[in-house]
């Protein structure tokens, strides 16, 4: 009885795109590591601000400098995965399209699983190098030039810390910062300038310590370093202490 030969599969077998040009592996990947080191350089500044306000020990500030650059780098790798979806010359609906898109982020999912270790480590070493090239053997976390940087950092900390004990007692006045803010009945006041607001059921010195921390903290996180000023202003037959930053344009009220 003669064999009966198999009739040839008509289901398109998947191909290697690797050799195709726009999948250079080698280009992505080196692309894929420089975006993770310029990002770790960028950010610095924010993540330095992050672990002074912090107050955590040694090995807590080392899980917030790691939890920060995984994030970087799965970031990144989103990003190359969106792009992948729109490479020149792939028509949108598509079933090769499907095929290279399957290929590409097999390859993807690759290089990130095989060297996301070796990127993690190199980012540390970025960013304690150049902390030690920056400012010596004895690091020095500065954001501002002046003196007023430990009192920004004291209420970005106050906010951070609301319902622990660490909360402090004391609030600075935001206009001055050489006086206390105080209230009584009527006023929220300070004991060396003129700055007075009124007080009310939605405006008290709790209320106000946590939206001067919230001022702080929106503003540095517009990536903005320089100070921003407070003053008290009536607009609109309406008194309020607003928060001002001629460098991003910030006007804002705080209460």
């Amino acid at each position: 009885m003669e064999k009966l030969e198999k009739p040839a599969s008509t289901i398109p077998k998947r191909t290697s795109n690797k050799s195709q040009p726009e999948f250079d592996y080698s280009t992505r990947k080196q692309k894929f590591r420089e975006n993770c080191f310029r990002r770790v350089r960028e950010d610095r500044t924010r993540l330095l601000w992050k672990l002074r306000i912090s107050d955590c020990q040694s090995s807590d500030q080392k899980e917030i400098i790691n939890s920060a650059f995984q994030d970087i780098v799965s970031d990144e790798l989103k990003k190359i995965e969106d792009s992948s979806r729109n490479l020149p010359g792939n028509p949108t609906v598509n079933e090769d399209c499907d095929d290279i898109l399957w290929e590409y982020e097999e390859g993807l999912k690759g290089v990130y699983e095989g060297d996301s270790e070796d990127i993690l480590l190199e980012m540390q070493q970025i960013f304690y190098k150049d902390l030690l090239s920056d400012n010596g053997s004895d690091v020095q976390i500065e954001t501002w030039e002046d003196e007023e940087d430990d009192y920004l950092a004291a209420l970005v900390s106050q906010n951070m810390c609301l319902n622990s004990e660490q909360e402090q007692n004391q609030i600075w006045c935001p206009i001055c910062k050489k006086g206390e803010l105080m209230e009584n009945n009527r006023h929220i006041y300070c004991n060396m300038c003129e700055m007075q607001l009124n007080k009310g059921e939605e405006v008290n010195l709790n209320i106000l310590q946590e939206r001067l921390a919230e001022a702080h903290a929106e503003h540095l996180e517009r990536g903005c370093r320089l100070k921003p000023k407070f003053s008290v202003q009536s607009v609109y037959n309406l008194k309020a202490l607003y928060i001002t930053c001629e460098a991003c344009n910030t006007f804002e009220v705080v209460v």
